[in-house]
């Protein structure tokens, strides 16, 4: 299970020095509080032969242990002193406790923001025909609903770990107690797990069914307030709002049956570990003939143990129902690393003197498929000139020049900037020197100053100006309320089509790059 649980905990970027940490606090805390009980068993020898220490020390030769250990300090064991003694261990459990809560915390939310930064860094990273398939809805759900499930999941796997490390150690105490005993306590739990297995199983399909239901109404939502203006121009409010309904209604469905199925383990356990205690104190007492003070030992472990059952097997059940949101982020991860954007290259980008060109250049989206979005093109571009590259819709235009700052590869051919290939350049190096405005803004919600000078922070006033003047922005910029402080709003909400543009422009003039493509 260690190793299963390492492997899993890795997956999610929580280091196994952070697991070994957590399972030893466990184990410190739990032999404290074994210390702690362990000390009633003198004591209620002690009261039972009326504090007679010469008659305990000839009948049992821990008694001398214990006198030695307390001469140590200058006591002799009393009532007292053993009571302060399992006072002492079990505060000692709770620090050890108290540590372990805090590290948990920490460790947890840590590990959250590790996996959305590197999941966040790797998307942006990721080859652009792994953006085009990726749902954006999916992405998002995976990096705030599902990613919370699946850091739930691992830290109850730990929790789960460190609940069996608690049980094997209370185990090997009422071994010591008694051997017999000890058989019948675990085939009774082991028989009350059982009949709850069948319930943990559904909570794996049931646990699928919620990640599913997650991603699909996150899907919607985002797609559909992205694209409200459509939704009401074809006047279709009423069915998006029925689509949406019919999505949360089966998210609340899918999650109400996960939470029927703990609900019914953790009702069906408590009763069953109750007899199972009755059970073990009729055998006892009936068939194995205990003293009563290991009767009472052993009750006492065993009453410790029964909230310990009953957690294993609600801590089982939770996993079971988040493991399918531990397999969603880390398959979305692995994803995003084997879809990493080739980095070839180291060779630097200044400017470009004489030309670029493509050599029988081949690309198409669907590999599987003989259509190919740009067959065979060779063509060159001067530097120092404005080209245009004209043509029906659909006619590879953009593809074309998704490629120039290597957005894209082509499947054959080459593409070269003075006679070097584009794969020699470093791809930052190269990104550095190519300046773009696409069909479509893109605007930030930031300041009309913030949005041009993105990709050019250190851009002065000056530059961000003379941009707008180029772009022809200046002018209706002059006029917004704050300017070039002036907020544009999600997408640039309170511009007009037109502005959008411009200002997008101004963007891509105020980096001065040797290229600038305009499509």
């Amino acid at each position: 299970m260690y190793s299963r649980l390492i492997k899993e905990a890795g997956e999610m970027h929580l280091p196994r020095k952070t697991v070994a940490l957590l399972l030893s606090l466990h184990l410190l805390g739990t032999i404290m509080e074994l210390s702690s009980l362990i000390i009633l068993m003198p004591v209620f020898q002690f009261i039972q032969s009326g504090g007679d220490l010469v008659s305990l020390a000839g009948e049992n030769k821990y008694w001398n242990w214990l006198i030695d250990a307390y001469s140590i300090i200058g006591l002799m064991p009393d009532l007292a002193t053993l009571l302060v003694t399992s006072l002492v261990f079990l505060l000692l459990r709770q620090v050890f406790t108290y540590i372990r809560l805090l590290a948990q915390a920490f460790a947890k939310e840590s590990m959250i923001t590790r996996m959305r930064a590197d999941a966040f860094e790797n998307y942006l990273h990721a080859d652009i025909s792994y953006q085009d398939k990726a749902e954006s809805g999916g992405l998002i759900n995976d990096l705030t609903t599902d990613l919370q499930r699946a850091a739930d999941y691992i830290f109850g796997e730990i929790m789960l770990a460190g609940l069996l490390i608690v049980s094997a150690i209370y185990l090997i105490g009422l071994f010591v107690l008694s051997v017999p005993m000890t058989f019948t306590a675990i085939a009774i739990f082991g028989l009350a797990l059982l009949i709850l297995r069948t319930q943990m199983k559904k909570s794996d399909v049931a646990g699928a069914a919620v990640v599913q239901a997650n991603q699909r109404m996150s899907a919607f939502l985002i797609e559909r307030l992205h694209l409200s203006r459509l939704v009401r121009l074809a006047g279709m409010e009423r069915a998006e709002s029925d689509q949406m309904r019919t999505l949360t209604t089966r998210q609340r469905d899918t999650l109400y049956r996960l939470f029927t199925l703990v609900a019914r383990v953790d009702v069906v356990m408590e009763p069953m570990v109750i007899a199972a205690a009755y059970v073990l104190i009729f055998v006892s007492i009936e068939h194995f003939g205990l003293k009563i003070e290991h009767i009472g030992m052993f009750l006492v472990i065993v009453i410790r143990l029964l909230p310990m059952v009953k957690e294993i097997a609600r801590t089982r059940q939770a996993n079971r129902a988040t493991k399918a949101a531990h397999h969603s982020i880390t398959d979305r991860m692995q994803e995003m690393t084997r879809a990493k954007e080739v980095m070839t290259g180291e060779q630097s980008f200044i400017r470009l003197i004489k030309h670029f060109r493509f050599e029988n250049v081949f690309f198409a989206y669907d590999k599987t498929n003989e259509i190919a979005a740009l067959q065979g093109v060779s063509v060159s571009f001067p530097a120092g000139k404005l080209s245009a590259i004209v043509g029906p819709s659909g006619a590879g235009k953009s593809t074309l020049i998704d490629m120039i700052p290597r957005l894209r590869r082509p499947d054959k051919g080459q593409i070269l900037l003075d006679d070097v290939s584009i794969d020699e350049f470093a791809l930052d190096k190269l990104r550095s020197g190519i300046s773009s405005a696409p069909q479509m803004p893109q605007i930030f919600n930031v300041s009309v100053a913030e949005h041009i000078r993105y990709g050019k922070a250190d851009a002065s006033m000056d530059e961000v100006k003379a941009a707008a003047e180029l772009a022809n922005a200046a002018n209706f910029i002059n006029e917004l309320p704050n300017g070039y402080d002036t907020t544009l709003g999600e997408s640039g909400v309170h511009l007009s089509g037109g502005q959008r543009q411009r200002i997008d422009l101004a963007r891509a003039l105020v980096r001065r790059a040797p290229i600038l493509l305009l499509d």
